[in-house]
């Protein structure tokens, strides 16, 4: 909502709490039973949640917030190909934790596309940005892979990036993958270096 138009976001924002009651419900039990939904949320609020979300859609749309896309198919094969990938090259190539951790997010994204209908098509735009900054910074760090892979990451990752803005179509997506993805190898390096002090 803090992307809206400054009236949107305005008139939007007084409606906050009782949404966050509606969902998080932190004075009732989420297992009585007897109550009755309208004592959840009164439809008012749930007509100004629902345009809230058109709202976002007709004003972020192609953004994270608001893919145009519903087809995660693509990105669900690309993100097999970059753990066939990563799982085929050598502890010389790239350390054992960082290529752990980035399987680790490609099936975490796998996850999320399988389960989109429950947390939605921007849950799933935002984990492809951070991918996308994972695998680029790591790429951009690897010194002892072969030429062949060199070629092959390059490719994966094009590959990824394309599937990814068909999906969702937002022009900042590299910049904010980029960015997202520069703590990943900065922080599995810097375990793996207290790690080998210890050692």
């Amino acid at each position: 909502m803090s992307a809206l138009p400054e009236r949107a976001r305005t008139r939007c924002e007084r409606h906050v709490d009782a949404w966050w009651n509606a969902v998080m419900q932190p004075t009732i039990n989420w297992r009585d039973q007897n109550r009755s939904l309208q004592s959840i949320i009164d439809d008012d609020k749930l007509d100004h949640l629902e345009s809230t979300a058109d709202l976002i859609s007709g004003n972020l749309v192609g953004s994270d917030a608001a893919p145009r896309s519903a087809d995660l198919s693509e990105m669900v094969d690309r993100c097999n190909d970059w753990i066939e990938l990563l799982a085929s090259l050598s502890e010389i190539e790239i350390s054992g934790p960082v290529r752990d951790q980035l399987i680790s997010q490609l099936r975490h994204l796998v996850w999320l596309v399988d389960n989109a209908g429950l947390f939605g098509a921007a849950r799933v735009a935002e984990e492809a940005s951070t991918v996308i900054g994972s695998l680029a910074q790591t790429g951009a760090s690897l010194i002892n892979i072969r030429d062949e892979n060199v070629n092959r990451w390059k490719k994966a990752l094009l590959a990824f990036v394309t599937a990814c803005v068909v999906f969702n179509q937002a022009s900042p997506i590299l910049q904010q993958s980029i960015s997202a993805g520069e703590s990943l190898v900065r922080d599995i390096a810097s375990v793996v270096e207290d790690l080998q002090d210890e050692a």
